[in-house]
């Protein structure tokens, strides 16, 4: 059962964190970049790194000062079918990730500019250089980790006594996809999908580890699916004169790479 300190954990993580956010974090990024700060991409990586290592931290020290068994959190290297299982979906996720890539990769410059508005809300956050591209598979392997672990495993864990196991879950993956809503509604509707799955990996498969790697690989992917479209975002804007006349071509590419 939970004690005070998951508690006060779990207010942190979901009520102050929240607020910081929204009216600090978020807003101070977004200004970084409006104001076309060098680096100010990667700076924001590197915060948000520190940030989710932080919380991941303090849960895994509250959960390891308890005693508490590993299992309870899904820790553990699933068994038979459910390990077959797991090294599946951890290949589809690295097909998928290279599907896309190589999609992306076969456009041309101005075919890649006519994608870009596709990238939608999200757009802003992505890599633009090699740098930021670098800080942002270190967040993506970040996420992977900590998000699941926080998540499909601390937080399911805690309102498991109350709501069951189950439900715990669908709690869980409803709060992961409003603390996306900085993306907009479609962008928390698709973190709410995406927490979706990764819930329902976790519980097909009995373990958080799977679900770290795929969530890691999609992250990554997504990434530096969005880096290649937008490193040469100056450069390639004089290209849009001459794609009009492929616009199947990018809607299907970016379908596939997306």
């Amino acid at each position: 059962m939970p004690v005070v300190a998951d508690f006060a954990f779990v207010f942190a993580l979901l009520v102050v964190a929240s607020i910081f956010e929204y009216a600090y974090f978020w807003p101070r990024f977004r200004a970084a970049l409006a104001a076309g700060r060098p680096g100010a991409r990667t700076r924001g990586y590197r915060r948000a790194v520190v940030g989710q290592w932080l919380f991941a931290v303090g849960a895994l020290a509250i959960w390891t000062s308890h005693a508490r068994p590993w299992n309870a959190l899904r820790m553990t290297i699933p068994h038979g079918w459910r390990l077959v299982l797991g090294l599946a979906l951890a290949v589809a996720a690295v097909a998928l990730m290279l599907l896309q890539l190589f999609s992306v990769v076969r456009l041309s410059t101005a075919q890649r500019v006519a994608v870009r508005p596709k990238l939608g809300a999200v757009a802003f956050m992505l890599p633009r250089t090699r740098q930021d591209e670098t800080w942002f598979l270190i967040l993506s392997a970040t996420a992977g980790f900590c998000e699941e672990f926080l998540y499909r495993g601390y937080l399911a864990w805690f309102f498991a006594p109350w709501l069951g196991g189950i439900v715990a879950m669908i709690a869980v993956v409803a709060i992961f996809g409003i603390s996306h809503a900085y993306q907009g509604w479609k962008g928390a509707v698709k973190a709410t999908i995406a927490g979706a799955v990764m819930a329902a990996i976790v519980l097909a498969t009995g373990s958080l580890i799977p679900a770290m790697i795929v969530h890691a690989l999609i992250d990554a992917g997504g990434g530096t699916v969005g880096y290649w479209l937008l490193r040469d975002e100056r450069s390639a804007d004089d290209a849009l004169v001459s794609v009009a006349s492929d616009t199947p071509l990018h809607e299907h590419a970016l379908s596939t790479a997306l």
